[in-house]
């Protein structure tokens, strides 16, 4: 298990998640979309699926289809959701 920060520019916000580094960043985004927008209490608009990420340090798109650890994500990492 790692821990990340989310940036969702969109929101202007930030939010810690402990992720399992082997399970593939589709299934973390789909997750912390919907907790997100369970806290914020705003309903997901559009497809999560087109939704991309980003690595916030050297700018690089993640590939979804790989775990964290495949795409060098490590605990402190910071990813953008956008």
């Amino acid at each position: 298990m790692i821990i990340i920060e989310i940036e969702v520019p969109m929101m202007g916000k930030l939010y810690d998640f402990q992720i399992d580094e082997n399970v593939p960043l589709s299934e973390v985004m789909d997750e912390a979309a919907e907790m997100i927008c369970q806290k914020e209490q705003c309903p997901v608009q559009g497809d999560i699926r087109r939704m991309l990420m980003w690595n916030a340090q050297n700018r690089v798109q993640l590939a979804k289809e790989r775990t964290a650890a495949e795409n060098g994500l490590w605990t402190g990492s910071r990813i953008l959701l956008v």
